[in-house]
């Protein structure tokens, strides 16, 4: 995992500028990882309470693998590098690297809404990079970075700015097709169906874990 500035490989040149998530980031990260924390607590004390035969032992224990997975994903430290010629992003193994030469410019939304009618605390900051045809060559969002240390962000980028302090992702959109993702111009699909495998998951192991005929 890419965590450190000793880690960015020497072909990008010398490191111009480090950036990192705020500490204040970190409650709204835990706040994201409840349902998987929520899951990996059941499977653990079903796991302890009714002591399941060794295959369904086997399946609940990936789950709990997985719940814990999606929160590491979550929680890991995060980190944005820049050099003379290129900025980083940490990622999960080394550096997602994109050339400075390719940012043409660079959108930062203060808080981007599910809807109109989204309560105003829901939103979060976003921060896109586009190539001179408008497509997304490096992202941020609020799910890990807050707003000031995206404008940090920003400003390291060097490429010319437009910021919006808020916009619906229907707006953002309309007005960038290119930056922005499927998943947020479908939130709400995204949200069902995360909700819909967090039951799914919960009904599966109780079940399991109930020695049924069939399970095992």
């Amino acid at each position: 995992m890419a965590d450190a500035v000793r880690q960015v490989p020497e072909k990008y040149g010398p490191v111009r500028a480090v950036l990192r998530p705020r500490l204040g980031s970190y409650g709204r990260r835990l706040l994201a990882c409840l349902a998987p924390m929520l899951a990996g607590a059941v499977l653990l004390l079903l796991l302890w309470s009714r002591r399941p035969g060794p295959a369904v032992a086997v399946v609940l224990l990936g789950l709990v693998l997985v719940a814990a997975l999606a929160c590491w994903l979550r929680l890991r430290p995060a980190l944005v590098v820049r050099t003379d010629s290129h900025v980083l992003r940490s990622r999960t193994v080394g550096f997602a690297a994109t050339p400075l030469e390719r940012l043409d410019s660079v959108v930062t939304v203060g808080a981007l809404h599910r809807s109109a009618d989204s309560p105003r605390r829901a939103g979060r900051p976003h921060l896109w990079a586009a190539d001179r045809a408008g497509r997304r060559v490096f992202a941020l969002d609020g799910g890990v970075w807050d707003g000031r240390a995206l404008e940090e962000v920003a400003e390291a980028l060097g490429a010319p700015r437009t910021h919006v302090e808020q916009l619906t992702a229907g707006q953002a959109a309309a007005r960038w097709p290119r930056l922005v993702p499927w998943r947020l111009r479908h939130q709400r699909l995204c949200s069902a169906a995360s909700s819909a495998a967090l039951v799914g998951v919960l009904a599966l192991a109780v079940w399991l874990s109930l020695d049924l005929p069939g399970t095992g």
